[in-house]
């Protein structure tokens, strides 16, 4: 095998709807000869591989990546590292030259695979990756509720809720951007949506849950939800009244 040839293309499947998987991504996914997924954590189908499963091939190989989704560093870098090593030696083992990675929205917006893009090449550096852009939960769920996200020079910011605890800095960015979207909120939304209900902005925001899944929960009156905990899969987008379209 020409060690040159060997590629590895990670697929943005977008937020959970088949049918939002991109052109581009689905002839990569279909070309290739091994398809790594993150593995579920009951044994079952990950979410990216239940998405994917009506355009598999039986002469595809799935391989299944255990990427656990803590913050502990401890736990986190050595499940990198392993699943690095095994991405590249199922090419050597299998003699394979095409492979994707699929996962959930886009990879290069807070996704695992930029933690393997980085280790791979230091085990095998003819290795070409790729990456083929997806449909983000926020556009999906802004789509179905027909929110604007942003218009002409409004101001939009992207954070990663779970991580965002520090309450008045948090009513501070709602406060300076026209809108604020909040991915993997579920953990935090209690708190979220206090803030929220003090800057008076619930009446034009929106959550969404599983968006494109058949367990999809859109929810345009926030304050049904005040106090909860909901799912890691889970968004808030909060837009200051006056630039609401």
């Amino acid at each position: 095998m020409d060690q040159t040839s060997r590629t590895l293309t990670a697929v943005g499947l977008g937020p959970g709807d088949p049918e939002l998987i991109t052109l581009k991504g689905l002839r990569a996914i279909e070309a290739a000869d091994l398809i790594f997924v993150p593995r579920s954590r009951d044994g079952g189908l990950s979410y990216a591989e239940r998405i994917v499963s009506g355009y598999l091939r039986p002469a595809q190989t799935v391989i299944r990546l255990p990427l656990p989704m803590v913050r502990n560093a401890d736990e986190l870098v050595p499940a990198w590292e392993s699943a690095a090593d095994a991405i590249v030696s199922a090419y050597e083992q299998r003699g394979a030259t095409k492979g994707v990675y699929l996962l959930l929205g886009d990879p290069l917006l807070f996704g695992t695979f930029i933690y393997l893009a980085e280790r791979i090449p230091v085990r095998d550096a003819y290795m070409q990756i790729d990456v083929i852009p997806g449909v983000t939960s926020f556009a999906a769920t802004a789509a179905k509720a027909n929110f604007t996200l942003a218009t002409t020079d409004d101001r939009i910011a992207i954070l990663p809720a779970s991580y965002e605890t520090d309450l008045p800095a948090l009513k501070a960015l709602m406060q300076q951007f026209d809108t604020v979207v909040f991915l993997k909120a579920g953990t935090v939304l209690a708190q979220l949506l206090a803030a929220v209900d003090e800057l008076g902005l619930t009446a034009t925001s929106i959550y969404g849950e599983k968006v494109g899944m058949p367990e999809e929960t859109l929810e345009t009156d926030v304050s049904v939800l005040a106090g909860q905990n909901r799912p890691y899969l889970s968004l808030l987008i909060v837009r200051k009244p006056e630039t609401n379209a």
